[in-house]
């Protein structure tokens, strides 16, 4: 699951995280603000500086790992006009950015190579060519962070839908509000000792699902807009 990078690929996957950090928890402010929930706003996070919304463990993780996650946004419940339209719909203000932002980046790789492809030799065949390595990491990194988010594991997006279709005292969702963060802690040093020890893929869990799922939605968006272009 550790990726390795060239320089130009470390700085492209350090914009694509910013870029989908940014939008993914500004989705998350907005949606609670559209329910009632100002509480994003009066704490400053309803902005585009990166740096509001920064976790260095998170973005270290997208980096490395490629999912993770930003500060998460602050939200107060019992401001939602409607509680459970209101949990669940902020729930996947993010993954719906995500989702988003990965079927458009899938629509820009292919007309990038093609012309990547009729200029090579020269600049610009390397400016299309590095376009379109950018758009292949946001489609990615999009994809990855949306079934990590999806997991339904505290603090995670998919725990906040789980919570809104049942109740506080709900045993499972109480056992996962209370080890959640050990659970995830386990299953990510699972993924890093399997790369280091250079173990069987399938012993990482995590890095297996969200492999198989972020290929599977990426061969999908690419054979749309393969009919496209």
């Amino acid at each position: 699951m550790i990726f390795p990078y060239s320089w130009t690929s470390l700085i492209f996957t350090a914009v694509a995280v910013v870029i989908s950090m940014v939008l993914h928890e500004l989705a998350h402010g907005y949606v609670a603000l559209w329910n009632g929930d100002p509480t994003a706003k009066v704490n400053g996070r309803l902005t585009l500086n990166p740096l509001a919304h920064f976790d260095l463990v998170g973005f270290v993780m997208l980096i490395v790992v490629g999912f993770g996650y930003a500060k998460p946004v602050p939200v107060n419940p019992y401001n939602f006009k409607h509680p459970k339209r209101g949990l669940f719909t902020v729930a996947i203000a993010g993954v719906v950015v995500n989702l988003i932002l990965a079927f458009i980046s899938c629509g820009f790789v292919l007309p990038m190579w093609s012309l990547a492809t009729k200029f090579q030799g020269n600049v610009w065949g390397s400016v299309f060519s590095g376009v379109a390595n950018f758009f292949e990491i946001m489609a990615l990194l999009n994809l990855n962070l949306i079934f990590f988010n999806l997991l339904p594991i505290h603090p995670l997006d998919g725990f906040r839908v789980v919570e809104a279709f049942t109740k506080f005292t709900n045993p499972y969702a109480k056992f996962i509000r209370d080890y959640g963060h050990y659970i995830l802690i386990g299953l990510i040093g699972l993924g890093v000792v399997v790369d280091i020890f250079g173990l069987p893929a399938y012993i990482d869990i995590l890095g297996t699902y969200i492999s198989y799922f972020t290929g599977l939605v990426r061969k999908l968006f690419m054979a749309f807009w393969g009919l496209i272009f």
